[in-house]
């Protein structure tokens, strides 16, 4: 049997070892945003991916959409290594799922999306007094 200061350093540097199983349609989702297939999500792709939204039947305003791949992009790359892997995607889709899934039942309804979108989508309040 290996000492585990031997295996622990084999299973940090191999991800597949160490991460758990990625949801098929997430990876499909994953692969059609790295422009590069490196592997990993850089800004760019994010801020790319983001920026050919649609919101209704509109696209997204730039302004907009640069904010929310800031955003996305700074909480998905959890270890702040200026890059998402597949289970840093994963890990912020649950939480985002979790977020979202308001009456805790496991499912994200068309209620439950339409709020998300309509809270995404809707102007910033603007500040009393202004």
């Amino acid at each position: 049997m290996r000492p585990l200061l031997v295996i622990l350093p084999l299973l940090l540097a191999t991800p597949a070892l160490a991460a758990e199983k990625i949801d098929p349609k997430l990876q499909a989702e994953f692969d059609r945003t790295d422009a590069n297939h490196d592997g990993v999500l850089t800004r760019a792709e994010i801020d790319a991916r983001v920026a050919r939204m649609d919101v209704g039947k509109n696209k997204m305003p730039p302004g907009k959409a640069k904010a929310i791949s800031a955003a996305w992009f700074n909480t998905a790359d959890a270890n702040h290594d200026g890059k998402v892997t597949p289970t840093e995607m994963q890990g912020l889709f649950r939480a985002l799922a979790y977020r979202y899934d308001t009456n805790h039942d496991g499912v994200v309804s068309v209620e439950e999306r339409n709020a998300a979108r309509s809270a995404i989508i809707a102007p910033a309040p603007v500040p009393k007094g202004r």
